[in-house]
Formats: C-alpha cells, structure tokens, sequence
C-alpha cells in the first residue's frame, strides 16, 4: 500500500475524526474493556477507520475502495494486508472475493502468535488478564456443543475433538499432502510452560487457507513426523479429529494441560472423556514398573503419582507410584517413554 494511500486513510476525509473513530471501532470489533487501553498497539488507524466504514458488510475490494478514496490496487493491497492481519476474513460468493470484519477475539488470535514481541510487551499482569478473558470467550463459544456432546448428541465440529496416540498422529500426517506449521496460539497467550511453540500443524485445504493468508511454515511428511515426535518427547499431548477418514485432514494440536484452551475449559465444564475425547486408558503393570518415575513427570493429570512410600529397586530406595485410572485423560506420554515396558494403552 502506497504512503500516498495511508495519508489519505490517516487524514479523516473518508470517515469520521479520529476521536469518534476509536469509540466507534470498539463498538464494531467488540474490543473488551481490559483491552482498550492497549488498543494501538493491537490495530492502527487506518485498520480501525475500514472496520468503521465497512459497517459489517461484506465487501468487495472496488466497493471498499469506493468507501476508503483509493484506487482497486490500493483497496486490494490493504485488505490484503488486513486479512493477513485477522482484522478482516475473507469468502467467495457468487465468483466474487468479498472481506468482512473479524472481531476483536479472533484479532487477538493473530495478534499473540504473529506478532509476540509486541505482545510480549505487554505487562504480565495485562497478559494474564487477555489470556483470562479470551479463556472465557472460548467457553461461551464452545459450551453449547460441549452440552450437546455431554447430552449424547452430535458432536458439531468441536476443536480439538479428541485425544490421538503419536502412532495415531502419524498416520494422518502420511494421508495429508499439504502439511504447514503454526505457531500455538494456547501457548502464546498462556505462557504457562516453557514446551514448543511452533507446533500447531494444518493439513491440506485448512493449510492452503492458512497459506493464502499469509502464514504458516510448510513441512514434509518426515518433517512432520520429526516435529510430533520432537513434540512428544517434550511432554505434549495430541489432539484432532479420531474420523478424519470420514470428513477430512483439517487440524493436528500438540498440547499441555497448562495452557491448552480445551483442556482448560473442560475442566471448568465437567467434559473429561467426552471433550476432549477420551478414547484409551493406560494400562500400569505394578510388577513390571522400576519406579522410574518417568510416567509421574510426563502425566499433565497427575494421574501418576508417588504416594508418600518408598520400595527397594536395584539396590536403590525408590519413590512408589502409584496409577489412578479415573484421571487418566489416554494420551499415551507415560506409555511412550516407560523403559521397563510397564505401561500400555487399552482402547475404551
């Protein structure tokens, strides 16, 4: 987008003065109130005043350079550039590209895994608070197909659907054929725990879209592969759709009880085992076990645990673990690391 662009985008002539337009982008984003005062730093004028004058409208990129006073190119290269920026989405209809306003949540999105050190910073007590409330917003997104799922009734394309071994995870990742690799948003606005962060992967068409929007890091199969075992390896858990094979690739989380959002929020909606779905149990061969204690350390559920006692193991005092089924969440992490073998996956 040309200086001469933004100059005129900047100057006021096309909407309102820079006063109201503030006030009136809030009301059209849904900007939430802890936000507001760290609102320039999130989007700038010229984004605010398009959301303004777009109105809620899906437009066209002549119909918005008709509104903004620029040329199609110019108009095309800035919400192009708002698109990229999860300020504005974009949908076909009828032959015709056309952009309507996202919204503060889903800006927040964009904001937190594309441009961290500006979310960084932020104050630690304003992070917490972002992260709190886009907590919450998820919840009330989600809370009616979680009760629906908890009811037994269809599952309408809840995220994270279910918990995947890393065998599991695999096999998706040889039927896609476009893989890319995002930054996750979970562990970005959370900042809980210290394991990758470069690990959201998008398989296929929802790749192409991430692609198109300007973001994600392509991989190879193998690449793929090294990354959910390097993924595995630093304690996180696999999440997606257990029936890809009957809808389609769409998505691959890697994920940590701390910061992951559908794990969060199903502890606060009672959905263990239905959301995300549970689909194996571990299996704890007490015999087998050298109290290692590697199973305690990579359980995000403390569903592995020392009890308090000891027990003599190769000449050395060891810690007891102990198992408790009814929080085991079945991601295999404890399984895949056991070096005595004392540990296996049972399908529910």
């Amino acid at each position: 987008m040309s200086q001469s662009a933004i100059l005129r985008l900047r100057s006021g002539q096309v909407c309102n003065p820079q006063s109201a337009i503030k006030a009136d982008f809030i009301a059209a984003f849904d900007v939430w109130e802890e936000a507001r005062p760290y609102l320039d730093l999130v989007v700038d004028e010229c984004e605010m005043r398009l959301v303004v004058l777009m109105h809620g409208q899906a437009l066209t990129a002549d119909e918005a350079a008709g509104l903004m006073g620029l040329s199609r190119d110019e108009a095309a290269a800035f919400l192009t550039r708002c698109y990229g920026r999860g300020i504005v989405n974009k949908r076909v209809e009828g032959g015709d590209t056309r952009y309507v306003p996202a919204d503060f949540y889903e800006r927040l999105d964009y904001f937190v895994k594309y441009e961290p050190a500006s979310w960084d910073d932020l104050p630690a007590e304003v992070r917490r608070t972002l992260d709190r409330r886009y907590l919450t917003e998820f919840i009330v997104r989600q809370r009616p197909k979680v009760e629906s799922a908890l009811r037994g009734e269809a599952r309408d394309e809840l995220p994270n659907d279910a918990v995947l071994l890393l065998s599991e995870v695999e096999e998706m990742i040889e039927a896609a054929t476009t893989i890319v690799v995002l930054p996750c948003d979970c562990r970005r606005l959370g900042q809980n725990c210290d394991r990758p962060v470069e690990t959201c992967m998008q398989f296929d068409q929802v790749a192409l879209a991430a692609l198109d929007r300007g973001h994600g890091r392509r991989l190879t199969q193998a690449e793929a592969k090294a990354l959910v075992r390097r993924a595995d390896r630093k304690g996180l858990m696999h999440t997606g759709d257990s029936e890809w094979r009957q809808h389609e690739l769409r998505t691959l989380c890697n994920c940590c009880a701390c910061d992951c959002y559908p794990f969060r929020a199903a502890a606060e909606l009672g959905s263990k085992d239905v959301w995300p779905r549970s689909r194996y149990v571990a299996v704890h061969d007490g015999e087998q076990c050298n109290l290692c204690g590697s199973c305690v350390k990579r359980c995000h559920f403390q569903a592995f645990y020392h009890d308090g006692t000891t027990a003599l193991v190769e000449d050395k005092v060891r810690p007891n673990v102990r198992f408790d089924p009814g929080k085991c969440w079945g991601c295999g992490l404890c399984a895949n690391t056991c070096p005595s073998d004392a540990i296996a996956m049972k399908k529910l």
